[in-house]
């Protein structure tokens, strides 16, 4: 019934290239290559041939694949905490609890340093020009988060591919190159309880109960919740959770 500490809220599975959604096979994929190629185009396009990508995250009240449930309020209080825009990674840093190091690498929070543009207007600062609050990124950095919301249930993030560095090309290289998509996922620290999930209602019993048609699970507890960045993975823990090219005209 006690809490127990956890490094992070996804399990990614080791596969360091695989970060194709299905594999391009004679011009086409079951997930419609070329719908995807146009909404690439598109979204090029429409911003200057800066890559965004956006899409759910996560959901609240709805089993991850790792047995874990957000509740909204733990979530909305973690996503007012958050300063944005903040850099992320490609795949989570590797975390050992029980290293205070290693721990410190997971939990660095890398902000964003708006850039002013010539005129004075502040624009959406060209990647080429990203630098973070104290001056360094992870040499896995990939992506700016920009904004993150929700919508009903879900949590949906919007991102921009770095151009100034090696994980972001290899992130741009799978939209543009392999016609696939890359998946998201939150980097968090907190800890969790065992709980009860009624199957019917949807219902959380903090008390672990397991009567009638209930599915054991890890309620992640609200306080201490904190929400540190979001990474691109290839394998995220939310179903859905893998980014579209974005459709918004977000450079002015």
């Amino acid at each position: 019934m006690g809490n127990a500490l956890f490094s992070s809220l996804t399990t990614v599975a080791s596969s360091p290239s695989s970060f194709i959604s299905s594999p391009v096979k004679d011009g086409s994929t079951s997930d419609g290559y070329e719908q995807k190629y146009q909404r690439l185009v598109l979204s090029l396009k429409r911003n200057q041939n800066r890559l965004f990508l956006s899409g759910e995250v996560a959901r609240v009240n709805e089993v991850t694949r790792n047995g874990r449930v957000f509740t909204r309020n733990a979530m909305a209080k973690a996503m007012e905490a958050v300063k944005l825009p903040m850099f992320g990674r490609l795949e989570h840093p590797e975390c050992d609890a029980s290293d205070a190091e290693s721990v410190e690498r997971y939990r660095r929070r890398f902000r964003c340093v708006a850039c002013s543009k010539p005129n004075g207007a502040n624009e959406t600062p060209a990647m080429t020009d990203a630098v973070s609050l104290d001056g360094i990124m992870d040499h896995q950095t990939s992506h700016v988060v920009h904004d993150l919301y929700f919508n009903g249930s879900a949590v949906v993030v919007v991102v921009e591919v770095l151009e100034c560095t090696e994980a972001g090309r290899k992130v741009r290289e799978v939209y543009e190159k392999a016609g696939g998509l890359v998946g998201a996922s939150m980097r968090a620290w907190g800890s969790s309880t065992e709980a009860a999930l009624d199957v019917d209602s949807g219902g959380i019993d903090d008390g672990g109960a397991s009567g009638g048609n209930a599915k054991n699970i890890r309620a992640v507890c609200e306080e201490g919740f904190e929400l540190i960045t979001i990474d691109l993975v290839a394998n995220p823990s939310h179903t859905l959770a893998y980014l579209q090219p974005h459709l918004g005209n977000l450079v002015k």
